[in-house]
């Protein structure tokens, strides 16, 4: 899946270095790739891999999806795009084609949490057409950070 000079592809057990890699540049702590690879097997598992090519230059990873459905219903895991590579229309494109994934599927709402103070994402997630259902109190416990859930309906 190519949107404009991101590409798109399916992560699986030959990507899991790269989404160690992405996850853990990030997140602190990252995850490892055994935890990743436990999550890609499971049931409804799903993941997605952006890379960004530079005119000139070379495919190079940008970003991630892990996500899984489970029935009528699918949830963000977890989403992140590098430092550097932010404000390019990465994580929109990670959402958009996971969404048509998910939509493919049956699933009829996708839900995610995150961190109430994280302005730019919660950004993205309302212009994507995620809405404010709830709040969990210090869920990110290592920072005491509350959490939004948030979700989507797909129609």
């Amino acid at each position: 899946m190519i949107w404009g000079n991101i590409t798109l592809t399916r992560a699986g057990a030959a990507s899991l270095h790269v989404l160690e890699a992405l996850h853990g540049a990030c997140f602190q702590p990252g995850w490892d790739a055994v935890e990743m690879a436990r999550l890609l097997a499971m049931p409804g598992a799903f993941g997605l891999i952006a890379t960004h090519k530079p005119a000139d230059q070379e495919d190079a990873p940008a970003g991630f999806l892990l996500g899984r459905a489970a029935g009528f219903e699918a949830e963000i895991i977890s989403i992140g795009v590098l430092a550097d590579m932010r404000a390019r229309g990465i994580g929109g494109a990670l959402i958009s084609e996971f969404t048509h994934q998910m939509a493919a599927r049956g699933v009829t709402a996708i839900f995610l949490e995150v961190a109430a103070d994280n302005a730019p994402a919660l950004s993205l997630y309302k212009h994507q057409g995620f809405t404010p259902q709830g709040l969990r109190k210090a869920y990110y416990a290592a920072t005491n950070t509350d959490a939004y859930i948030m979700r989507r309906i797909l129609s």
